[in-house]
């Protein structure tokens, strides 16, 4: 909470150049960052906490359910509920994500913490386009013309293709190996990811919410 508080209220040049580059130059600021070349960049845990709390604070502003392709809204409010956890949940998975990570580059030999600092930076990345997204569904909620329909759908699809794109080019960067091997190593760590968070899912919707009725 110190960390979320000084970065929104104690924005300097460090925030936006690593905002920049981490967009820019995908795995650089992580690659640097491990290396100990720090100085021009926010910590990791810092810039992840304020870009993530911006997101809550415009879901909260949207009342979005919108998760990529996935709209969790439905008239009963049972499905927006569940919106809110998959919302929440991609906050708190942060850690496990960063496992998954080394469990596919175990043989590195390499301390958890570049791992975590890795997830931290492409979660980052990933609520920048969640925030994108939400742009888009105020933009949907707001006007009722096609053409904003249309134009939703053009800034959103790429937005959301992004997400695994990114992923592919850090991988790629970060641990230095072929576009093959990234892609699948993507492939394969995203699939157990999305795995855990359906595990979650179904525990809230099959255990918590039928024992909350």
């Amino acid at each position: 909470m110190e960390d979320a508080v000084e970065t929104l209220f104690n924005v300097d040049n460090r925030w936006f150049k690593t905002l920049k580059d981490l967009f820019r130059h995908p795995g650089r600021v992580t690659k640097e960052y491990i290396e100990g070349k720090r100085a021009t960049y926010l910590p990791p845990l810092r810039i992840y906490l304020s870009v993530s709390i911006v997101y809550f604070i415009l879901i909260q502003l949207t009342e979005s359910n919108q998760i990529f392709f996935i709209n969790f809204s439905d008239e009963d409010g049972e499905a927006g509920d569940l919106g809110t956890v998959v919302q929440y949940l991609l906050f708190f998975l942060v850690p496990i994500f960063a496992l998954y990570i080394k469990m596919f580059y175990r043989k590195r030999k390499a301390y958890y913490v570049e791992y975590l600092i890795f997830s931290f930076h492409i979660h980052t990345i990933w609520f920048v386009f969640l925030m994108i997204e939400l742009f888009t569904v105020w933009l949907n909620t707001s006007f009722s013309a096609e053409w904003v329909s249309i134009l939703s759908q053009v800034i959103s699809v790429p937005a959301q293709l992004a997400t695994f794109v990114y992923l592919i080019i850090y991988i790629k960067k970060v641990f230095d190996q072929g576009w093959v091997k990234s892609f699948f190593k993507s492939l394969g760590i995203m699939t157990i990811y999305f795995t855990t968070l359906a595990g979650f899912i179904a525990v809230y919707y099959f255990i918590i919410l039928d024992f909350l009725k």
